[in-house]
């Protein structure tokens, strides 16, 4: 098992009127693994944390790990990355009992 790691991407500031900065990341397993499990970090900007949210973090197919997260700050900007945990494939011969 190995863990990839997806872009960093700027989580952008509020641009205000009640909206939020908004962001999507996301990170795929190499040919030849599988996903199997994944998750999402992310990192205020010089601002309260309470301001940054991971609203989503998932998998989409059976390789890649998708995240959507909000910044309220309306100054400062942050940032997401996914990560996705990979799985080699092996055929592996079945060992029956008589």
């Amino acid at each position: 098992m190995n863990i990839v790691y997806g872009q960093i991407v700027t989580l952008p500031a509020s641009p205000g009127n009640g909206y939020a900065g908004d962001a999507a990341a996301s990170a795929k397993c190499p040919a030849g693994q599988v996903l199997t499990g994944g998750g999402a970090e992310v990192k205020a900007g010089s601002s309260y944390v309470q301001r940054y949210n991971l609203a989503a973090s998932r998998p989409i197919g059976s390789e890649t790990w998708w995240a959507y997260a909000t910044n309220s700050d309306p100054n400062n900007p942050g940032t997401l990355q996914a990560f996705a945990i990979c799985a080699k494939v092996t055929n592996l011969d079945v060992v029956h009992t008589p």
